[in-house]
């Protein structure tokens, strides 16, 4: 099964890059950490399957 981890951006085609962020900064009231897929060239953020069951 392919991740989002291992896709490139669907905006600038940059390869994405995983990384921990706090809930809160990506606008969430979730306070714990959080996996997300971050595009480093222009910043597009993607939340894999995982993050979003923990939302749920």
């Amino acid at each position: 099964m392919t991740t989002e981890f291992e896709l490139d951006c669907t905006n600038c085609g940059t390869r994405l890059a995983r990384r921990t962020v706090q809930g809160e900064q990506v606008g969430l009231p979730e306070t714990a950490d959080l996996e997300i897929a971050e595009c480093p060239n222009c910043g597009g953020r993607y939340f894999p399957e995982s993050t979003l069951e923990r939302l749920d």
